[in-house]
This record gives structure tokens, C-alpha cells and sequence, in this order.
């Protein structure tokens, strides 16, 4: 859904074609249309695929989730980083049919997307750690480079990964194909060249289609075609059924590809506002890439996924709504229509530069240089993660990222959690200090948490609340004004501290206190233990329940002087 300025949803409307905006949309469509071509032929190359499958998906997935993203102009297509994972399913994947496999895979793909939209897990991208994504899409950028060494230089190494790949062409230099080597230098040299022109945006089509001509014309017969590989046909997508036989052995990649397109797509819609100015809600955007992935795969199309290229030139081309993507997505259905045969004339070499360019263009030195200029913690989970990419399947290196993630997530909430003593003043002022590590008996010490109480920092409170020990009567105001929810780890310390100074004669007071988490006290029953005469609710003056309970705390202690606890 689209957010206002004030953060409201508003209803989609998705055939909202505005006549001011079509000669805009239209213009920008046919932009990204010409530029996806390169792009789809690029992707499926990557993939080990046919280039009909990308054309599918461009064809079909990128203009139908232009219609259901939160973000209007989100240009969902074919990235590299999806495309890898996708090549490593289709290595493993033996004699299954390709058809059947890709599918199958897509849906899969899309309906894990879906789910999550559905779930408003939108959020979860947060948890994305910068260091993480950087070295991860660092390490994406170094794979694909290494993995286009072979189409460049024509030499085929049976080394195995990537980097033991180009470690063995360093060895048998002498083995290249001069003629295809040249030819994707010269790919690459012409794309840097049309870049710093008013042609930047069409330099890849333009690229390959001079290159390729080239080699044709010439004759040069030692540089393999497209069409040396694949039969390409200008055709319409056709219908085809998954093989649900094949869902359980594909589960992993098709998590892995639709975490990394929903990674990718958070980086869009948080970079990217809508034409109100406001920034999408990022479940939507789950919701639309799933919808659009599993049309996809229903029509036989690779899946796609957000794409920051893509809809970088979607918004320089001049697009106005989301109808700029499914423009695009209809002007594409008509060039490959016309031209989709030609496909089979253009060099491979020509598309290993391209795709090197691709990774040059997607390593950013910036964005690593923060990273490690932040510090040593940050530098060490970028490396990891960097060294996880390169060294393991991609699939497995998007999981290892996203649990190193949630665990540095953790670790940090943990370290976060600082504990402050309130100092009540005569001014009327409140001033903090450290906490204590143990408590005074027969007095009254308010407590004040800063941090995440949940989980992992609900247990690093726990072990720096003060020490009971043999304070008697002690008592302890725990301020949790602010708080909107609590979770079940920080219900079990509030109980356990509540009991340990109930043992020595003292009691826990719990002081600014929400709507909700008193509901939650009471579901979990932890008013048995902390009674809601000691729970103070939050008001709307500053301190205000602080000294409430402060005022109360104080009269309970002048009650127990008489008690035999205090005589003693």
C-alpha cells in the first residue's frame, strides 16, 4: 500500500492511468524495455539458461508486479545476484527438464514472497546488517566477474568454484582465445565510453549490437554465438504447470533468491520515495514481488525481483506512476516479438563484458570504505560475509548472511542495554547514575533500562539489575515508561527479581507502565507475583508515575518499621 506523508495507507489503485502521465510513462517504459533486452539475454547467461526464460519474465513478471509493489516506481527484472543462486539450482539439477525446473522454482520463489507480504513481515529487511549486505553484494559483484573470465578469454577450466576457476586460467595464460578476448575487451571499453554520453542509458544494447556486428561482418568464426548454444524464437509465453514433485529439493534456493529480491527491493523502497514524496511499506513490496513471481512462473519466466539499476533508469527516463514498468513490460512483449530471433546473433563474449561491467558497477567502494572505517567489529562480519560469498554456493552464503544478521542483531541489543539509578532532587528534577550493584536495605532505589528488552536484552538486564543479597525490605521502582510491548523473557526476570526481594521482605514496583504491557503482565499471570497495586500506569506528565510509586514505595517502608523484619 502506499503511505501518505503522515504515514496513512491508502488503497491501491491500480488502474489509476492519469492522461497527464502516459507520454511520460510510455517514454520511460520504451527506455527500460530496450535496456532490459541486454540485460534478460545477460541474466539468463548467467543462469545457464535459455534467454527465452528472461525474456518470459520480463515479459510477464516485471509488469505485473509494477502493479501490486508499494513502491510506484519499482522496476521489478532480472538481477545477477538472483541469477547466480539460479544458476547453482540448474547446475544440481541433473536431467530435470529445464521447463519444469524453472517453473517450478519461480512459483516457489513468489509464493515465499507472497507469504511474507501477507504476514506484514516487511520489517524484517531491518535487521539486514549494513557490514552484511555490503560484503555480500561485494562478494555477488566479485563471483560474477570471475564467472565471465571463461566466456572472456575462451578458456574452459574444470577447476571447480569461480575463484579455483580463475586461479588455473592464471596458469594457462597461454591457452586464451586472443579473437574472444578482444572482443569482450572491446564490449567493455565501448560501454564505458557510451556511459559518459547522452547515450548512457542504451550503452549495453548498443554495445552488443555493434560488437556483434562486428564479429559478423568480419567472419570471425572462433567467437561462439548466442545461437551456438540456444534456438531463440520471437514467441509469446506459453502456459505450463509446476512439478510439485520437485518443490521439497528446491525449498533453499528458492528462500535464498526470494530473500536476496526482497534485500534488494527494500534497498529500492527505501531509496526511491513515491510521487507523493512517501516511502512505500515494504510488505507491499513483498507482496507484489511474490504475485509477480508467481505469474512468472506460470508463463515459463525466470523470477525477478527489485532491482536498483532497473529503476534507476525507469525514474531517469522521466516515469511518472508504476505504469512506466508495465509499459515497459508491453514495448518488450513487442520487441522481442520483432526481434527476438536476432537474439542468436550476438557474441558471448560480448555478454561476458557485459556482465563484468555489471560487477564493477555493483562494488561499492564508498559504502566498503565505511564500513571499514567504522571499526573492527564491522570490518570483521563484512569479511566473513565477503569470504562466505566467494567460497560457498550463493545459497548457502544468503542464509549465512542473514544469521549473522539476527546474531549481530542480538549481540548488539545485549551490549545496548544500560541500567541508570534516578535520583529523585529537591528541585523536583530527576538525575541519574550508575546503577548500584547491590541494593540498600530499607530503602527505596529507582531504576531506570535503556536499550532492547527483548530476548537477548532481557537477560543482559537481568544480570546487572542490583544485587538482593541480604538487603532487607529493599525496595525497587523499574521504570518502563515508553515501553510498548514486553516479551516472555522479560516477563520470567521481572518475576524471578520480584521474588528475590520478596524473599528478604522487600518488593519490585513497576512504574510507567502502558496499556499493553499491563495487558500482558496480566495474560502471563505476573500480576500473581508483582500486584497491580505496585504497577503504576503511565501518565502524560514526565515522572509523573515515577513519583506516584516513589510516594507509595515510601509509605510501605514507613508501614513496616513496626514489623518484626524491621526490629531485627
Amino acid at each position: 500500500m502506499n503511505l501518505s506523508r503522515k504515514g496513512k495507507s491508502h488503497s491501491p489503485k491500480f488502474l489509476d492511468l492519469e492522461p497527464k502521465n502516459i507520454s511520460s510513462d510510455i517514454g520511460a517504459g520504451l527506455t527500460a524495455a530496450m535496456v532490459a533486452i541486454p540485460d534478460a539475454v545477460a541474466s539468463a547467461t548467467l543462469a545457464g539458461v535459455n534467454p527465452i526464460f528472461a525474456f518470459n519474465a520480463t515479459m510477464v513478471g516485471m509488469p505485473v508486479a509494477g502493479l501490486f509493489t508499494g513502491s510506484q516506481y519499482m522496476n521489478c527484472s532480472l538481477t545477477s545476484a538472483m541469477m547466480l543462486v539460479m544458476a547453482g539450482a540448474v547446475a544440481n539439477a541433473g536431467d530435470v527438464e529445464p521447463v519444469s525446473l524453472i517453473v517450478t522454482l519461480t512459483i516457489l520463489v513468489g509464493l515465499f514472497q507472497l507469504l511474507l507480504g501477507l504476514l506484514k513481515l516487511g520489517r524484517v529487511t531491518r535487521f539486514i546488517s549494513n557490514a552484511v549486505m555490503t560484503g555480500f553484494f561485494t562478494g555477488i559483484a566479485v563471483t560474477i566477474i570471475l564467472s565471465q573470465l571463461s566466456a572472456l578469454t575462451g578458456y574452459e577450466s574444470t577447476a571447480g568454484s569461480n575463484v579455483f576457476q580463475t586461479i588455473d586460467l592464471l596458469r594457462h595464460l597461454g591457452q586464451i582465445q586472443w579473437p574472444s578476448l578482444i572482443i569482450g575487451l572491446a564490449t567493455i571499453a565501448l560501454i564505458f565510453l557510451l556511459a559518459r554520453t547522452r547515450f548512457r542509458n542504451f550503452s549495453l544494447i548498443v554495445a552488443l549490437l555493434v560488437v556483434s556486428a562486428v564479429v559478423s561482418l568480419a567472419g570471425i568464426d572462433s567467437v561462439h554465438l548466442v545461437g551456438d548454444t540456444y534456438s531463440i524464437a520471437g514467441a509469446l509465453p506459453g502456459l505450463a504447470l509446476p512439478n510439485l514433485a520437485l518443490a521439497p529439493s528446491l525449498l533453499l534456493p528458492a528462500v535464498a533468491i526470494g530473500l536476496i529480491g526482497l534485500i534488494q527491493a527494500a534497498g529500492v523502497s527505501q531509496g526511491v520515495p513515491n510521487p507523493d514524496g512517501a516511502y512505500a511499506d515494504p510488505s507491499r513490496d513483498f507482496t507484489g514481488q511474490g504475485i509477480g513471481n508467481v505469474v512468472s512462473g506460470f508463463f515459463q519466466g525466470l523470477p525477478v525481483g527489485g532491482s536498483l539499476a532497473g529503476t534507476a533508469v525507469v525514474v531517469s527516463a522521466g516515469a511518472r506512476s508504476r505504469w512506466a514498468n508495465v509499459f515497459a513490460g508491453l514495448i518488450f512483449i513487442l520487441l522481442v516479438l520483432l526481434f527476438g530471433n536476432l537474439v542468436e546473433l550476438i557474441a558471448e563474449p560480448a555478454i561476458a563484458g557485459l556482465l563484468i561491467v555489471a560487477g564493477l558497477e555493483t562494488i561499492k567502494v564508498d559504502r566498503v570504505a565505511d564500513v571499514w572505517d567504522v571499526g573492527k567489529g564491522p570490518r570483521t562480519i563484512m569479511a566473513f560475509t565477503f569470504a562466505a560469498t566467494l567460497l560457498l554456493p550463493v545459497q548457502w552464503a544468503v542464509l549465512f548472511g542473514v544469521g549473522l544478521s539476527f546474531l549481530v542483531h542480538i549481540v548488539r541489543d545485549s551490549a545496548d542495554v544500560q541500567l541508570k539509578q534516578v535520583i529523585y532532587q529537591e528541585n523536583g528534577a530527576f538525575r541519574e547514575q550508575p546503577a548500584p550493584e547491590k541494593l540498600t536495605g530499607r530503602a527505596v532505589t529507582i531504576l531506570h533500562v535503556w536499550g532492547n528488552l527483548f530476548f537477548s536484552g532481557a537477560f543482559a538486564l537481568g544480570e546487572i539489575l542490583p544485587k538482593v543479597e541480604d538487603a532487607p525490605q529493599a525496595v525497587v521502582i523499574l521504570r518502563l515508561r515508553g515501553r510498548a510491548q514486553i516479551g516472555s523473557t522479560m516477563v520470567r526476570v521481572l518475576e524471578r527479581y520480584a521474588q528475590q526481594l520478596q524473599a528478604n521482605g522487600g518488593k519490585l514496583i513497576l512504574a510507567g507502565v502502558g496499556e499493553r504491557v499491563l495487558e500482558q503482565l496480566r495474560k502471563t499471570e505476573t500480576t500473581d507475583t508483582i500486584a497491580e497495586e505496585d504497577i503504576f500506569m503511565a501518565t502524560d506528565t514526565l515522572g509523573g508515575a515515577t513519583l506516584e510509586a516513589l510516594a507509595a514505595a515510601e509509605k510501605w517502608l514507613e508501614e513496616q518499621k513496626e514489623g518484626p523484619a524491621f526490629k531485627n
